[in-house]
């Protein structure tokens, strides 16, 4: 029997006030095949309802909640909020100095 992924969120999130609807992705070419997410009826919002780049010392987002780090646009790593509710967006600090360490080669 399959081990279940551990969920992040113990109900539905609200969106647009209106509970999100449980869905999974399909395989993609983001790396993100077969992950659980919300989404939201009324403007598309959606949140993944899993641990992935959920790690002990991300930053904190807007609102002192946990962050998930992910891959953005094929090459930015940044940290977003992981449960969707505020418009955290971080750069990974350590990605900016290796492109900085480039820049002076």
């Amino acid at each position: 029997m399959p081990r279940a992924i551990p969920r992040l969120f113990s109900r539905a999130p609200l969106c647009c006030e209106l509970r999100m609807i449980r869905r999974q992705t399909r395989d993609n070419s983001k790396g993100n095949g077969n992950r659980w997410f919300y989404s939201c009826g009324e403007c598309g919002h959606m949140v993944f309802d899993d641990w992935e780049g959920i790690r002990d010392g991300n930053p904190l987002c807007e609102c002192k909640e946990i962050s998930r780090g992910q891959k953005e646009r094929g090459r930015d790593y940044v940290f977003r909020c992981a449960r969707g509710e505020c418009e955290y967006r971080s750069e990974d600090e350590e990605d900016e100095e290796d492109e900085e360490d480039k820049e002076d080669d």
